[in-house]
């Protein structure tokens, strides 16, 4: 598989282990279909999916999804700390290797047509998807929320990109699009003062210039304040930057950072990087490291056959 494109969708569903348990093994029975992570989170009740494969088996299994999530997700009784407008909140396209940002677009521009008329669910377009500048940022999207997004249809700027112009109550609408990889972490502070989350989420992502997104809330589980972050170009703004601007804006209040969670996948550049930030190493290169060495010699060494 030269060109290898992934799909990281994401359901408003982050407790019901069982059933995401179900859904999981049902996708990776899928032919050539290679499911990468499944990151099931309690606080902010979603789980993100991050999977792989041809086309065909990212579509087969982005449409087992769908089916699955809408059949069980009722967004009535939804309750989670993230903003979220559907049962399938997300279901981004993204280009991992041989593949350019305009062929994950291509794929996601597909897809949302087969969901539309499989589904005749609402559909809105983002990222290098969007059809209209403001709709580029999810955020902007997401305002409102689920409980919200019914009146916010009415307004013409915000009709779906396709699908009905009517709002469905149990299943909500779904966002699609081709995005360049994110990274997506939990950060939990000193403190049950969630008006403190709030206020440094504001204060990172208000200085980030978009390329940082954070929502403050409290942690149902624990009852610490929490920020739930995405960084979505961490070339521009690596992990430690955005730590540190945390635990920056934090140190204000007198509130320090009690522990992160990762979220999904991360590039192994992303934790290398933190590690020469936090450990001042100077002048490293990459290759020196043990495992990129080793197989670095095994792919000059071998040729495998069919």
């Amino acid at each position: 598989m030269d060109q290898i494109i992934a799909a990281i969708p994401n359901i408003c569903e982050g407790t019901d282990k069982a059933f995401i348990d179900e859904l999981s093994a049902r996708l990776s029975s899928i032919t050539n279909f290679i499911m990468l992570d499944v990151a099931m989170d309690h606080a902010r009740n979603r789980t993100v999916f991050s999977f792989t494969g041809t086309r065909e088996a990212i579509f087969e299994g982005g449409m087992v999804l769908y089916e699955q999530a809408l059949d069980r997700i009722d967004m009535r009784h939804h309750i989670g700390e993230f903003p979220r407008v559907g049962a399938v909140d997300v279901f981004p396209f993204v280009p991992l290797k041989n593949a350019t940002i305009k062929d994950a677009k291509v794929w996601a521009d597909e897809f949302a047509e087969l969901v539309a008329k499989r589904f005749n669910l609402p559909i809105y377009l983002y990222a290098e998807s969007a059809r209209y500048r403001y709709r580029r940022d999810i955020d902007n999207i997401r305002q409102g929320e689920y409980e919200g997004f019914e009146a916010k249809m009415q307004d013409q700027r915000w009709k779906p990109d396709l699908g009905p112009d009517r709002f469905s109550t149990s299943s909500g609408v779904t966002i699609i699009g081709a995005r360049y990889p994110l990274l997506s972490f939990n950060v939990f502070l000193g403190s049950r003062d969630e008006s403190i989350a709030r206020a440094v989420a504001h204060e990172i992502a208000d200085t980030s210039g978009g390329i940082v997104r954070a929502h403050g809330a409290l942690d149902p589980a624990t009852e610490r304040a929490m920020l739930s972050v995405a960084i979505t170009n961490f070339k521009a703004s690596p992990l430690y930057r955005t730590v540190e601007n945390i635990r920056v804006e934090a140190d204000r209040y007198g509130v320090n950072i009690r522990r992160i969670e990762l979220i999904g996948l991360v590039p192994e550049r992303v934790l290398i990087e933190a590690a020469e930030y936090y450990l001042r190493i100077h002048g490293f290169d990459h290759n020196d490291l043990l495992e990129k060495n080793i197989q670095r010699h095994i792919d000059r060494s071998f040729t495998f056959g069919d």
